[in-house]
């Protein structure tokens, strides 16, 4: 097979040496350290900053030996995202390898611990902040004791009805008012109105705006300008679920919380049996933690990620909301900021790490990456999107020849029901396989980026034995497997994806198995087993299922037979190492 692209094989040429040399470089980082330290064993550095000094130094001063940072187990707060450039990286003989000590769990942190909780009215508590009261620091996500806490809602995120329905909804054509109507008495004329917000569940993604104004008479409630225009079919309808985020008046349950940005008091109400006093509690500060940036003329070059965990970013809502367009993207802007973005890199990995607790989306492989392998990583608790895989459509530019392999995406779309777990883009000869990607509010893996049969530079994408299930949850017009555009030479082959529900919200479109959206065409769609899915297990939209070929798909609607248990068992569908893994 001389013609066979390298990644279609499931194989990355990377240059990472495992048998140290005797002149390679290890530099050892803990929090027990000091920055004016050698970087040793016995003397480690303290922080992520002079251990990238250290890295730097010694690839200078060694030109044939592999660098490796190795942190111990801690979490290190970072005052600034840590930013890797050309020089951080290797060459085609010699790899940088950032790495975990043997049985440590260093993370990497975009937050800063909140302590100082007083007791409060009732069973709440608060803390002030001074940098919020005096307005240099503000967030929009909480997370206590690993787990990110609901910031104040009505209705009640556990409540049987956990949104309003819309009794109707409006924009302007000048784009300068946009409303949303609940029904009389069920607004009021909130505490810290200004900075209440309101979320409706749109189609396939969600609206989040800034409330102007609100008639506790009528139900009417307007929506802060600036406004922007968006597609019809994806609009805010009436019939459509809609609640309420960010007042002091909606903190009414146990792990809710609310930050008051003119007083700094942050007020926080613990479930039954947390203990305030030995509580951890993170806020985030950092919109990333990780960005590694080269150029086009001068990539990273094999640089190397192991066992590190990145965690606790913010994203700021933009001025004129987030109007949610599809997979995290908005109309009137872009996508999302990624906790770990990856640009112009080349021939490296990302291995067993961890991406979690993250505003905005977790993992981005974008614009100039090639030869990079992603494999047996955590991506979960998202905001936005777990892993994007994209870039400009232009064939310099777009990411070629990568791979994600056994990693475990779930629970993102934390906020923005239109998230994905895996999408794949403007990309080319992309090799996705044996992930698990699991409890999402939509689509679970999404692949091409164009709403017409339009050429692009996407092309030959293999997804092959991926587990998908527990996807569609609370929006819908999705699926476990998504596409979009014309993506030649595209392969779906050997998912095992069930359980693909439909949310009582849902007032459109259904849900299906596969779905094959417009532009979609040329595909080999074999082996796969669908069952148990809300819509049918197939669904098209402006193509035709004789465009694709299809071979031996197991495709049933309703629950699976024994038989169908037992052939997905049989054809490796659900290896051992794909089972799901506690939640953290």
């Amino acid at each position: 097979m001389p013609n066979t692209p390298l990644a279609w094989t499931g194989l990355v040429l990377v240059c990472f040496i495992t048998t140290a040399a005797a002149q390679d470089k290890v530099i050892h980082v803990s929090p027990t350290g000091r920055d004016d330290n050698p970087g040793t064993k016995a003397k480690p550095l303290a922080t992520c900053a002079a251990a990238q000094r250290a890295a730097r130094k010694a690839l200078a001063d060694a030109p044939k030996a592999n660098v490796t940072v190795e942190l111990a187990g801690a979490t290190y707060f970072l005052p600034a995202p840590l930013t890797l450039g050309p020089e951080d990286g290797g060459s085609t003989d010699r790899a940088v390898l950032w790495r975990a000590a043997r049985g440590a769990k260093p993370i990497l942190s975009g937050g800063r611990r909140i302590t100082g909780w007083k007791p409060g009215k009732g069973k709440l508590w608060t803390v002030t902040l001074k940098d919020v009261k005096a307005g240099t620091w503000h967030f929009r996500q909480l997370f206590v004791n690993g787990r990110r806490a609901t910031r104040a809602r009505t209705p009640n995120i556990d409540a049987d009805e956990y949104c309003f329905r819309l009794t109707g909804a409006t924009i302007s054509r000048d784009l300068k008012t946009h409303t949303l109507t609940v029904g009389a008495g069920k607004v009021k004329a909130w505490a810290g109105l200004a900075d209440a917000e309101a979320i409706v569940l749109k189609n396939w993604a969600t609206l989040h705006k800034k409330i102007a104004a609100v008639d506790p008479a009528t139900g009417l409630v307007t929506l802060r300008p600036p406004h922007v225009k968006y597609f019809g079919g994806n609009r805010p309808r009436k019939g459509g679920g809609c609640f309420f985020e960010n007042s002091i008046d909606f903190l009414d349950s146990p792990g809710e919380w609310y930050l008051d940005r003119t007083t700094g008091v942050l007020t926080y109400w613990p479930p039954e049996g947390q203990d305030m006093a030995a509580v951890e509690v993170i806020a985030p500060v950092l919109t990333h933690v990780l960005a590694v940036a080269g150029t086009a003329k001068k990539p990273v070059r094999n640089l190397h990620l192991r066992g590190l965990s990145f965690m606790h970013t913010d994203f700021p809502l933009p001025p004129e909301g987030h109007h949610g367009r599809q997979a995290a993207y908005r109309y009137g802007g872009g996508a999302m900021p990624r906790a770990v973005r990856l640009t112009h890199v080349t021939g490296g990995s990302i291995i067993s790490c961890t991406i979690a607790h993250v505003g905005g989306s977790g993992l981005g492989l974008l614009d100039g990456c090639a030869n990079f392998r992603v494999e047996a990583c955590r991506v979960f608790d998202c905001e936005g999107n777990g892993i994007d895989l994209g870039g400009t459509n232009d064939p310099k530019l777009a990411p070629k020849d990568c791979r994600l392999a056994n990693n475990h995406v779930y629970r993102c779309g934390a906020a923005y029901y239109g998230a994905v777990g895996i999408w794949i883009g403007f990309a080319q000869r992309i090799v996705l396989e044996h992930n698990l990607v699991r409890d999402l509010p939509y689509t679970g893996i999404s692949i091409g980026w164009r709403w017409n049969p339009t050429p692009t530079v996407a092309r030959e994408f293999m997804l092959r034995h991926n587990h998908v299930y527990d996807v569609m949850k609370l929006v819908c017009d999705g699926g476990a497997i998504y596409s979009l555009g014309f993506i030649p030479g595209t392969v779906i082959r050997a998912n095992h994806l069930h359980d693909v529900h439909r949310s009582k919200y849902a007032i459109a479109a259904p849900n299906n198995g596969i779905f094959l959206d417009e532009g979609s065409k040329g595909f080999l769609v074999e082996g796969n087993v669908i069952y148990n899915t809300a819509g049918k297990p197939i669904r098209h939209n402006r193509n035709k299922s004789e465009w694709h070929t299809w071979k031996d798909n197991v495709l049933l609607q309703g629950p699976a037979t024994a038989e169908q248990c037992k052939r997905v068992k049989q054809a490796g569908l659900e290896p051992e190492h794909l089972k799901p893994l506690p939640d953290e």
